[in-house]
């Protein structure tokens, strides 16, 4: 029988008294196993939550046995289908090393793919066919947009949706989306970072800035964050302009005489105002944006026009000097075999991702009540991990209060001889 989706499942604070209890889901004083340690409070993380307001509560602490099944919708058709392909690259072959090593004891992890074209109510028709028919554990998704279209139907059928490559701020609440944890930066704390960049690389805040927005929720996203981060710092904007069109965002841009552009592009069509600036005689003094527009083979395409764009930075670059000697890219690199993408971050990102989401399983087979969907969003939401691909000195953190998420970031200059985003400065926490 099909479950009701939109049963209200919000716990209001007057009810944690029936929550579930979820103690020793912390691996404080273990290293784990394949993907490393987490630690965080099992007491802590029973606070945040309350299966009796789920669909289905039986499933939502029930032993996970046999195959770990993951729902992942996501655009292997449509306008990013290429970033995301790259993507897929490093999450297929994480998963796959993880399951060749002879997974969580015996049992593997099955991914189940469903192709949404980028478009949000496929994204949601795509997940309540992963929640009832396919019976999945965990789920994964790609875009912001997807994330606001999913968030209601997942939570309130507790299936936890784990490390999506979106930075939606509205579902960071965990009062209202406990079972929605976001894998790309929160886009407040990211912002705040460009802006302190910005600020460094310009010497104070005597000068104006214009933004070029993508259109889509990750674009608006992004834009309006570093909107409040600038005009709280105090710098001016001078003018903001969608992206659709580079030519005329170049133009627009030009004619408003900005010093510094932010662009908060769409992976995939990043390096293309770059281009177009340049087309039309436009060079502004410093480039920004976002850290998903770190895509290689775009910047690459763009050539001279795209020099010195710069980016925040938390993963490592496998072909940066000295990681010939770096433990974590040597994992990383022997996974991944002869993937032609195999430096590009886009790619380390989903190689990431999936880290992190077998990070969280392991956590949560080592809790008291074993594996299950409850468990697993526990561990993810008590987690204090370095991946073997994050910048020395970054982690992801979370807490059942707070998602920080990534830790801190570098500034990355994209570098047309090198052919990559070259590390700048050093390493700076935001959490």
């Amino acid at each position: 029988m099909p479950i009701n989706l939109r049963r209200a499942w919000a716990a209001p604070a007057c009810g944690l008294a029936v929550v579930l209890t979820l103690a020793g889901c912390s691996q404080s004083d273990s290293s784990g196993s394949d993907a490393g340690g987490g630690s965080g409070s099992g007491s802590e993380a029973a606070s945040f939550f309350n299966v009796d307001d789920c669909t289905d509560p039986d499933a939502a602490t029930a032993k996970i046995d046999g195959g770990i099944k993951i729902g992942y919708t996501l655009p292997l058709s449509g306008p990013v289908a290429g970033p995301v392909q790259i993507n897929q690259y490093g999450f297929d072959a994480r998963i796959q090393a993880f399951n060749d090593a002879g997974g969580l004891d015996g049992q593997k992890i099955e991914v189940v793919k469903k192709d949404d074209a980028f478009a949000p109510d496929k994204a949601k028709a795509n997940v309540v066919d992963l929640i009832q028919n396919d019976d999945v554990d965990a789920l994964v998704t790609f875009g912001s947009g997807q994330v606001g279209a999913i968030a209601d139907d997942q939570n309130a059928a507790c299936v936890p949706l784990l490390y999506p490559s979106a930075t939606n701020p509205e579902y960071f609440d965990i009062e209202s989306y406990p079972w929605t944890v976001q894998f790309l930066p929160a886009a407040d704390r990211e912002t705040r970072y460009v802006v302190q960049q910005m600020t460094a690389a310009m010497g104070g805040t005597d000068f104006t800035v214009g933004i070029a927005a993508n259109e889509t929720a990750s674009g608006q996203t992004n834009a309006e964050n570093f909107t409040k981060a600038a005009e709280d710092a105090g710098i001016e904007i001078a003018a903001t302009v969608p992206d659709t069109d580079p030519t005329a965002a170049a133009t627009q841009l030009k004619a408003a005489n900005v010093d510094v552009v932010y662009h908060s592009g769409l992976s995939g069509t990043c390096a293309g105002l770059n281009v177009s600036m340049d087309r039309i005689g436009f060079k502004p003094e410093l480039v920004m944006l976002p850290s998903s527009c770190a895509l290689s083979a775009e910047f690459v395409a763009a050539g001279a026009p795209a020099e010195g764009a710069t980016l925040p930075l938390y993963m490592k670059e496998p072909d940066q000097p000295g990681a010939d000697s770096d433990e974590g890219v040597q994992e990383y690199l022997d996974q991944m075999g002869d993937v032609e993408s195999i430096s590009d971050p886009v790619t380390t990102a989903g190689w990431v991702q999936a880290d992190l989401l077998i990070a969280t399983i392991q956590q949560a087979a080592e809790s008291e009540e074993g594996l299950t969907r409850a468990s697993m969003l526990t561990a993810a939401r008590s987690l204090d991990y370095s991946s073997p691909m994050f910048l020395d000195g970054v982690s992801w953190k979370s807490t059942p209060e707070k998602l920080t998420g990534v830790s801190g970031f570098q500034a990355g200059v994209w570098s047309a001889a090198d052919q990559t985003f070259v590390p700048s400065g050093e390493t700076i926490q935001v959490d």
